[in-house]
């Protein structure tokens, strides 16, 4: 573990810092609040901090408090300090620290303690990446991994709010594959979930970083192109057009697959709705006009007024 320690008395600090490195930790050293509270600010900083409670610059009990409330991963702090006083107790642990020690620090105590602490940090990371991936599946399909219906209507509520406000445009591709119930019919549901695992996959090979892409129900997929005119949507919607026709599954020769697509531009004072309703609209046409093709709504469709 890497360990922060905190202490202005280079003695105690030379001392404190030998046992730590004994147990096998790795340390860096400050000599004032000021340095600390740079060096556990810092990306990859140190997760277990060991303050004097008189320092230099910042006291420990305000590098507590200025620890706490910057967020982040969770650092556990032990203060070291001569005050044994119920009231500074309180202070220091109302202030953040978890951990109190007496000045000078036993060593085997200081052990002790540094065991709790990385039993506490070990139970906090399990929480933490329990509830990301609580919330990465909230937010993502389950068979795709891209980004599920409730997050991708979220962003297009989100991205026309900010094209009302600064007067930037944006776009939307409704993606359908042609002729999925009869693949699942032939081929099996197996290998229907490869496809919309493969077509999933191709589509943001071909989109700019910053598109946001989805399953919005069954074989149907949303795409989001903030920044883009129906021109520049149209290009997009070609690009992953194509791609998915390179797609080839090579136990099963015979399967090709090709995407109808329709593309709808924001007009001010369109909403979400009305934008996805214009692109399904255009998507029904490039269906009855034979698949395989891309067709634009008319901006009018998506204008409220």
């Amino acid at each position: 573990m890497l360990i922060l320690l905190a202490e202005d008395s280079r003695y105690q600090r030379a001392l404190v810092r030998e046992q730590l490195e004994c147990w096998g930790h790795s340390v860096v050293s400050a000599e004032t609040g000021d340095q600390a509270l740079k060096i556990l600010t810092e990306a990859n900083g140190p997760r277990l901090a060991i303050l004097d409670w008189e320092m230099p610059g910042k006291t420990g009990p305000e590098l507590c408090r200025l620890v706490r409330s910057q967020g982040g991963d969770y650092i556990y702090i032990i203060l070291l300090t001569a005050r044994d006083g119920h009231d500074e107790i309180a202070d220091g642990l109302i202030a953040g620290a978890d951990d109190f020690m007496s000045k000078p620090a036993n060593m085997v105590e200081l052990r002790a303690r540094i065991h709790v602490a990385e039993r506490i940090l070990a139970v906090h990371d399990e929480l933490r990446e329990a509830r990301e991936q609580l919330h990465f599946d909230a937010t993502h399909d389950v068979l795709t991994g891209v980004w599920n219906r409730r997050a991708i209507l979220k962003f297009l509520d989100s991205e026309l709010s900010r094209c009302l406000r600064v007067s930037i445009s944006a776009a939307v591709l409704m993606i359908d594959i042609d002729h999925f119930k009869k693949i699942n019919d032939t081929y099996g549901h197996a290998v229907g979930d490869r496809v919309l695992t493969q077509i999933s996959t191709r589509c943001i090979e071909v989109m700019r970083p910053y598109d946001v892409f989805g399953r919005y129900g069954g074989e149907e997929f949303l795409a989001l192109l903030p920044g883009a005119d129906l021109e520049g949507a149209a290009e997009v919607a070609q690009r992953v057009r194509l791609q998915a026709k390179r797609i080839c599954l090579g136990e099963y020769p015979s399967l090709s697959l090709s995407l109808s697509i329709g593309a709808a531009a924001y007009v001010p004072g369109c909403s979400a709705n009305e934008l996805i309703d214009a692109a399904d609209q255009a998507l029904y046409r490039a269906k009855s006009a034979g698949r395989d093709r891309v067709e634009l709504a008319a901006s009018a469709m998506c204008s409220s007024t």
